[in-house]
Protein backbone atom coordinates (compact mmCIF):
# COMPACT_ATOMS: atom_id res chain seq x y z
CA UNK A 1 0.00 0.00 0.00
CA UNK A 2 1.44 3.53 -0.76
CA UNK A 3 1.74 5.61 1.67
CA UNK A 4 -0.82 8.84 2.38
CA UNK A 5 -0.39 11.79 3.74
CA UNK A 6 -2.82 12.04 7.08
CA UNK A 7 -3.79 14.95 7.75
CA UNK A 8 -3.92 16.45 11.62
CA UNK A 9 -6.74 18.37 13.44
CA UNK A 10 -5.78 19.93 16.30
CA UNK A 11 -8.25 20.76 19.20
CA UNK A 12 -8.01 23.43 21.63
CA UNK A 13 -9.16 25.78 23.97
CA UNK A 14 -10.37 28.58 21.25
CA UNK A 15 -11.76 25.27 19.23
CA UNK A 16 -13.74 23.88 21.37
CA UNK A 17 -15.55 27.31 22.66
CA UNK A 18 -16.44 27.58 18.86
CA UNK A 19 -17.56 23.92 18.31
CA UNK A 20 -19.86 24.75 21.94
CA UNK A 21 -21.06 27.73 20.45
CA UNK A 22 -21.84 25.96 17.22
CA UNK A 23 -24.14 23.22 19.33
CA UNK A 24 -22.12 21.03 18.09
CA UNK A 25 -21.21 18.84 21.08
CA UNK A 26 -24.52 16.82 22.31
CA UNK A 27 -24.28 17.18 25.92
CA UNK A 28 -22.32 18.85 28.78
CA UNK A 29 -20.48 15.86 29.26
CA UNK A 30 -18.79 15.98 25.70
CA UNK A 31 -17.34 19.44 26.21
CA UNK A 32 -15.71 18.41 29.71
CA UNK A 33 -14.44 15.29 28.56
CA UNK A 34 -12.78 17.91 25.82
CA UNK A 35 -12.20 20.57 28.68
CA UNK A 36 -10.48 17.46 30.62
CA UNK A 37 -8.48 16.51 27.89
CA UNK A 38 -7.07 19.93 27.33
CA UNK A 39 -6.25 21.01 30.58
CA UNK A 40 -5.02 17.52 31.72
CA UNK A 41 -3.47 15.96 29.05
CA UNK A 42 -2.19 12.21 29.85
CA UNK A 43 -3.39 12.47 33.62
CA UNK A 44 -5.55 9.49 34.81
CA UNK A 45 -6.24 11.07 38.47
CA UNK A 46 -5.90 15.08 38.08
CA UNK A 47 -6.35 17.42 41.09
CA UNK A 48 -9.63 19.93 39.98
CA UNK A 49 -9.50 23.42 41.38
CA UNK A 50 -13.91 23.59 40.34
CA UNK A 51 -14.13 26.86 40.84
CA UNK A 52 -11.05 27.77 38.45
CA UNK A 53 -12.30 24.82 36.19
CA UNK A 54 -15.36 26.37 35.77
CA UNK A 55 -14.65 30.08 35.56
CA UNK A 56 -12.21 28.73 32.50
CA UNK A 57 -14.58 26.92 30.81
CA UNK A 58 -17.64 28.98 31.85
CA UNK A 59 -19.60 25.92 33.26
CA UNK A 60 -21.35 26.24 36.12
CA UNK A 61 -20.54 24.32 39.49
CA UNK A 62 -23.76 21.90 39.43
CA UNK A 63 -23.04 21.06 35.24
CA UNK A 64 -19.93 19.98 35.65
CA UNK A 65 -20.91 17.35 38.77
CA UNK A 66 -23.65 16.03 37.19
CA UNK A 67 -21.35 15.80 33.92
CA UNK A 68 -19.06 13.86 35.47
CA UNK A 69 -21.16 11.51 37.30
CA UNK A 70 -22.62 11.12 33.75
CA UNK A 71 -19.10 10.30 32.96
CA UNK A 72 -18.86 7.97 35.77
CA UNK A 73 -21.68 6.26 34.62
CA UNK A 74 -20.04 5.58 31.41
CA UNK A 75 -16.67 4.20 32.72
CA UNK A 76 -14.51 7.48 31.57
CA UNK A 77 -14.51 8.49 35.27
CA UNK A 78 -13.50 5.97 37.60
CA UNK A 79 -14.28 7.81 40.75
CA UNK A 80 -14.92 11.19 42.02
CA UNK A 81 -13.01 11.49 45.06
CA UNK A 82 -14.58 14.67 47.84
CA UNK A 83 -12.09 17.17 46.50
CA UNK A 84 -12.70 16.43 43.00
CA UNK A 85 -8.98 14.41 42.67
CA UNK A 86 -10.61 12.28 39.36
CA UNK A 87 -9.56 8.67 38.62
CA UNK A 88 -9.80 7.86 34.74
CA UNK A 89 -9.15 4.29 33.43
CA UNK A 90 -5.34 4.40 32.06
Amino acid sequence: MAQTDVGCYTLNREELFRIRELKLLTSDHDYIFFALQLDFPGKLNPKIDVHAFCNRWELDEGDLYKALGELRKKGVVVSIASQISLQMPS
